[in-house]
């Protein structure tokens, strides 16, 4: 699937209850006019009308889906936030102070314990004798 596509469904399925009315009303009058023109003793345009009218149930239906998972989403995020908000952003705050902290410190033997940088791994990326050393590969 389409990355972008996938990203953008929420707000093309919205679109898409707008403006399937009014592509509806446009086809159904064309189909009438051609109805009327050709063949007016045989009504078929209704037949039209019954498939767009389907076609637009279907696009409000997706909307609707959609305007639902908005706001559950906008609702759970905010119970979230209240719960969890400042003191998460405090605990964050302090791992990222403790992360730049230990980053400009000397790696030293105690260090062996601790979770790589990406540094670390760049480093040991495609490097045999590093990775024996590490004790990764043996």
């Amino acid at each position: 699937m389409n990355p972008i596509a996938f990203a953008f469904a929420p707000i093309d399925s919205l679109w898409r209850a707008v403006s399937m009315p009014l592509r509806a009303a446009f086809v159904i009058g064309i189909c009438y006019a051609i109805n009327r023109f050709t063949s007016p003793a045989h009504p078929w345009w209704h037949w039209v009308a019954f498939g767009m009218g389907i076609a637009v149930l279907v696009a409000w239906a997706r909307a609707a889906r959609t305007i639902v998972l908005l706001i559950a989403a906008y609702y759970v995020g905010r119970w979230i936030y209240r719960k969890y908000g400042d003191d998460a952003k405090a605990r964050f705050d302090a791992w990222m102070a403790a992360r730049a902290a230990g980053a400009s410190a000397p790696r030293t033997s105690s260090d062996a314990r601790r979770s790589p940088d990406s540094n670390d791994v760049l480093r040991l990326l495609g490097n045999e004798p590093a990775l024996r050393a590490e004790g990764i590969v043996h």
